[in-house]
């Protein structure tokens, strides 16, 4: 017979001392599946977990991978929307003459994206659309 003692040396039967959290309160679905192993692997076997229980539980999971998966396909949506949208506008400019905020004219030579911010190439140097206070045909 397996000593008692052995059963309370688990971290999830101790007692630990109180500590401020850190880090984000957000759980993954890589994190979920820890828990789930970890209280599979420590359930009492005299008083295992209700069927029922545990079904809730693998469908939170499911629910949670699922819902992962919409937001992760929604940001890359929304993503090559936006990249999509500032080409289509960007195109639109090039070969026209562009007057900057600070009046200077420049032809506007190509378009380019980056850091996820649309430029106007002006031959040598690029300018944000921010910089744009007129467009000329």
């Amino acid at each position: 017979m397996a000593d008692l003692t052995t059963i309370f040396d688990n971290p999830l039967y101790t007692v630990q001392p109180k500590s401020n959290a850190t880090g984000n309160n957000n759980i993954d679905k890589e994190a979920f599946l820890k828990l789930l192993t970890a209280q599979l692997k420590y359930q009492d076997p005299l008083n295992p977990l209700d069927n029922v229980e545990f079904m809730g539980q693998l469908t939170m999971f499911s629910a949670l991978e699922q819902v992962m998966n919409i937001n992760k396909t929604l940001e890359d949506l929304s993503t090559y929307q936006i990249y999509s949208n500032a080409l289509m506008v960007g195109s639109t400019i090039i070969g026209k003459t562009v007057t900057t905020t600070d009046g200077r004219e420049y032809v506007v030579k190509g378009i380019a994206i980056e850091e996820g911010k649309l430029k106007i190439n002006i031959g040598d140097d690029y300018i944000s659309m921010n910089q744009i206070k007129e467009i000329k045909a």
